[in-house]
């Protein structure tokens, strides 16, 4: 991901939409929308929530320290249900 990307969704801007302006909408908010002007110049792209979990999830699994960890738990071997449960003191 660009780093550009990160940043702004680090500074996105949150408007509410209250259920009587979210009704005014001139487009179905699935997916993603593109908002564009009259000469076909993306202005906008709009995503519904489905669409935003997914492409923070891709983040996260891309970043350099989650791979890591994920790495060294691979390493660390399989631990059963049973031992799991006892260091957890439910067991």
């Amino acid at each position: 991901m660009s780093s550009a990307l990160l940043k702004g969704l680090s500074e996105e801007k949150v408007v509410l939409l209250k259920p009587s302006k979210a009704l005014r909408l001139s487009f179905l908010l699935s997916g993603i929308v593109r908002l564009v002007d009259d000469k076909g110049k993306t202005l906008a792209l709009v995503l519904d929530r489905e669409s935003l979990e997914e492409i923070e999830e891709n983040i996260e699994a891309s970043n350099p320290a989650f791979l890591a960890s994920l790495e060294a738990s691979r390493r660390s071997g399989r631990v059963s249900g049973t031992v799991v449960k006892k260091r957890l003191g439910l067991g």
